[in-house]
């Protein structure tokens, strides 16, 4: 006997036997019982749910030869005609192939013939969407009055594509994905009518990894069967459909909680040469952060309807007592991104390898690195005495100057205090390097040099360096308080003098001193000013040796006109007579 595949099989062939669809089966029995019978059904969903198992039965119960009946009997010709395809009354059509304008005028050629044994001819049109719209159209006016004898059924996995006038015509069925449980006990059925020795944990990965599909499940088992034969364990499962164990992505969490970055990244190597699909990884670890979740926030009965054992289900509680919700809500988002670009990228591996360095040390980066500075990396600044900063002599080049003021002291010396503290020697390393600094910021990024010019005091305390604005410089303050504005200020301190200092901004309410800013612009003035001054100086001058010049001429020439009208006439000068 020729070999028919498990989801064949299996088929359901009455309306009892469909999973999962409780809804669509009960109406259609009870439309039958009634005899109100549509001339067209929509059967709309995800694949493998059973839409068009659903219409050959509605097929069959139409048309079986004890009449319209809600249980077909399956063993008269009409019914085993329908079952093997190749009744003359049940047309099934792939719309896919058949989506032009000539297949439906040939389709409304044929629907005014009888049916040739049953009391209905059905047509059966799988992927309807893919129709186009002159194909729609050509099959309004059908669809809306076909003849007593027809009935139109639409498959499809995409109703929104279908348009609105063909969808008011039908009686719209949504298929909705099975759940697992009942598909981990079909193939309880299936495992012991094939005499099948594996266990429920295994039936359990099948399930889960099918998706809601009964048909994906059934191939999948037939693939592990034609794998491993009789004896199917979890291991050999794993290795057919490219599933990740549970303990892997345990393991993988745990490591992110303790921010062990060398041991997640010593996962991500050891599953990659393992032949593992970072796809895969990606959504099995992104249904591990998803169970983790509702662990967290949920009863702990809500897994139960996630299909997780026992063990697995106590040790996501614990774990999920351990770890920021917050962080599983960014973990889910990251995942999102890389799955989206993950089949733009060579090296796909990378962005797991990343996620790991997010989520083990990136988040607190910053803070660690002040914490491993140490002392010796420091000078003792005072908190009484000012570092100045001398600027440039040229103030016409504005990126070499430094700012106004010298580096001013922030906080008063506490009067009831009895032991004033030791003042220590003045950064002159700092002071001879910000000219350097600030030149190496404008060329980095000018808008931090910008927001750093606008200051109107600097202070150093300790290990912080504070710069303070007057109150119209509120949005330079802001903006040079950003982590990466700030983190930039601090690299090119500690390039330049090889000690970090910790950046503050504050605002002088009580300063009346001018910003680097306007100290600048009253010297433009100034110098516009006196530019303007000299030009009309020059011109006095000019104006007045011209006047004299012509005065003498007019004096030399005052005898001879045929000389005065020349020089009228060529506006000259005489500069000597003979």
């Amino acid at each position: 006997m020729e070999y028919r595949s498990l989801y064949r099989k299996w088929r359901p062939q009455t309306f009892e036997d469909i999973i999962g669809q409780k809804h669509i089966t009960q109406t259609l029995i009870n439309a039958i019982s009634l005899n109100r019978i549509s001339h067209a059904y929509i059967f709309s969903g995800p694949r493998g749910v059973g839409k068009t198992t659903t219409a050959r039965i509605l097929a069959k119960s139409l048309n079986c030869e004890k009449g319209a009946t809600p249980y077909p009997c399956n063993k008269c010709e009409r019914c085993i005609r329908i079952t093997d395809g190749y009744s003359m009354d049940v047309v099934e059509i792939d719309g896919a192939s058949n989506n032009g304008v000539d297949s439906i005028r040939e389709l409304r050629s044929k629907v005014n013939f009888a049916p040739a044994e049953g009391k209905y001819k059905i047509y059966i049109i799988d992927e309807v969407h893919m129709l186009s719209q002159g194909a729609f159209n050509a099959l309004l006016k059908t669809l809306e009055e076909p003849p007593s004898h027809v009935i139109f059924i639409f498959a499809t996995t995409d109703p929104h594509k279908i348009p609105s006038t063909i969808l008011s015509r039908c009686q719209w069925f949504n298929f909705r994905r099975i759940s697992l449980a009942d598909i981990i006990a079909k193939l309880k059925m299936i495992a012991k009518d094939e005499g099948l020795n594996i266990n429920d944990k295994t039936l359990n990965m099948i399930a889960r990894s099918s998706t809601g599909s009964m048909r994906d499940a059934e191939s999948a088992l037939d693939q592990i069967i034609a794998y491993c034969g009789k004896d199917i364990t979890s291991q050999s499962v794993s290795e057919v459909l490219g599933i990740i164990e549970e303990e892997v992505f345990f393991e993988f969490i745990e490591a992110i909680i303790k921010n062990n970055t060398l041991k997640g990244i010593e996962i991500i190597n050891r599953t990659s040469d393992l032949g593992g699909d970072p796809s895969q990884f990606i959504k099995n670890l992104m249904e591990y952060v998803h169970n983790l979740s509702l662990a967290k926030v949920c009863q702990k009965e809500i897994l139960n309807l996630q299909g997780i054992f026992i063990e697995d289900r106590e040790r996501l509680l614990r774990q999920s007592k351990i770890i920021k919700l917050e962080k599983l809500f960014n973990m889910v988002d990251y995942l999102a991104e890389a799955e989206r670009k993950m089949r733009y990228i060579r090296h796909p591996w990378i962005l797991l390898e990343m996620l790991v360095i997010k989520f083990t040390a990136a988040e607190n980066y910053s803070l660690k690195e002040v914490k491993e500075e140490k002392d010796e990396y420091f000078l003792d600044f005072s908190t009484k005495e000012d570092v100045s900063i001398p600027g440039k002599k040229n103030a016409g080049i504005r990126e070499e100057m430094p700012p106004k003021k010298s580096i001013q002291d922030k906080i008063k010396s506490n009067e009831g205090s009895s032991n004033k503290a030791k003042e220590p020697p003045i950064n002159l390393e700092l002071t001879q390097a910000w000219p350097m600094i600030l030149d190496r910021i404008k060329k980095t990024k000018m808008a931090v040099y910008s927001f750093i010019i606008a200051n109107n005091s600097i202070t150093i305390e300790n290990d912080k360096l504070i710069i303070g604005f007057n109150k119209e410089y509120t949005f330079h303050k802001e903006s040079l308080e950003k982590q990466n504005n700030k983190m930039l200020l601090q690299e090119l301190i500690k390039e330049k003098t090889g000690r970090f200092l910790a950046i503050e901004c504050i605002i002088n309410d009580h300063s009346k001193e001018d910003s680097f800013l306007e100290v600048e612009q009253e010297n433009k003035k100034k110098a516009v000013k006196t530019r303007n001054e000299e030009s009309k100086e020059r011109a006095e001058r000019t104006g007045e040796e011209k006047g004299n010049i012509k005065k003498r001429s007019n004096e030399i020439s005052k005898d001879n006109i045929l000389i005065k009208e020349s020089l009228n006439l060529f506006e000259g000068t005489i500069t000597e007579e003979k």
